[in-house]
């Protein structure tokens, strides 16, 4: 019964070992993979998935008047540089491209024509518009100015703004009127205003100014026989050149807002000619 009782025992130390080491290795195996698991999850939280690339349409986004930026453009689009090699490209700026290295600005190819905010409204004038037309025209660029319309004030008000603060003498471009907003005024008012400001416009310079506007405000406001003898410059941000209502013809197409320019800081506007179009149509002529 003795010897009995030893083989029992030493059996019962024998499971107990291999139970141990079984729970032992099982345990580790856990802890290891619970590890794994958490070092899999933090890599996973570093990694940022890049949106597809979409286009991006002026025509879709809420109106943005006169800000840079305005339409929610993927990181795979703002890192892009975008440039057109067929026909010539121009920009346009303003305050929001902050201080302008002109010398700079004037070596990028990409650049032939520029276009700057003078005055909004009866009152406003950009704070920097002194400064980037006599830069730009220092370093012999072609430079026009323009005047952002609010339907809600009065047209004479703005004109005056206008003529306060733009020199005809120091244009190359025909002045522009940018039309994005109808300030919550009617249809008729909005057009009426306008045009009021654009026959003021085109006494004093001599030609109609070119009209600034987006598809969609065009086959509202534009798409009649009042304002066929107008030059238009349409924004679009889209791969295919838009097309008008009715066939109409236009000068220019601002298709990107995210160029990217030498001297420049961040994204800026950038439009080119269309059907056939060349700089010749729009220089102001004295």
């Amino acid at each position: 019964m003795k010897g009995i009782h030893i083989k029992h025992i030493s059996l019962l130390f024998l499971v107990f070992f291999v139970a141990l080491t079984a729970y032992s290795q099982t345990t580790n195996f856990y802890r290891t993979s619970e590890k794994e698991q958490k070092k899999e999850k933090k890599k996973k939280s570093h990694h940022v998935k890049i949106p597809k690339a979409t286009e991006i349409s002026i025509l879709n986004a809420q109106s943005r008047p006169d800000r840079p930026g305005g339409s929610p453009v993927p990181p795979v689009l703002q890192s892009r540089r975008i440039y057109l090699s067929e026909g010539k490209t121009g920009i346009d700026i303003s305050h929001y491209q902050g201080r302008i290295n002109w010398e700079e600005v004037a070596r990028d190819p990409q650049v032939t024509f520029v276009i700057m905010k003078a005055t909004e409204s009866s009152d406003f004038v950009d704070n920097t518009y002194q400064y980037n037309i006599r830069e730009a025209r220092r370093h012999g660029l072609k430079v026009g100015s323009y005047h952002f319309y609010r339907a809600h004030v009065d047209p004479e008000l703005q004109f005056r703004n206008m003529m306060r603060n733009i020199d005809p003498r120091q244009q190359d471009i025909l002045p522009v009127i940018d039309v994005e907003l109808t300030n919550g005024v009617s249809h008729d008012l909005f057009v009426n205003r306008l045009e009021r400001l654009c026959d003021m416009v085109t006494n004093a310079y001599g030609a109609h100014p070119i009209i600034y506007t987006g598809k969609n405000f065009f086959a509202k406001y534009f798409n009649n026989l009042r304002w066929r003898h107008y030059k238009f410059w349409i924004a679009a941000y889209t791969s295919k050149q838009p097309e008008l209502a009715g066939g109409q013809d236009y000068i220019m197409w601002q298709f990107t807002d995210k160029s990217r320019v030498q001297g420049i800081r961040g994204g800026v506007d950038m439009s080119r000619f269309v059907f056939g179009h060349t700089i010749d149509d729009i220089l102001y002529r004295r």
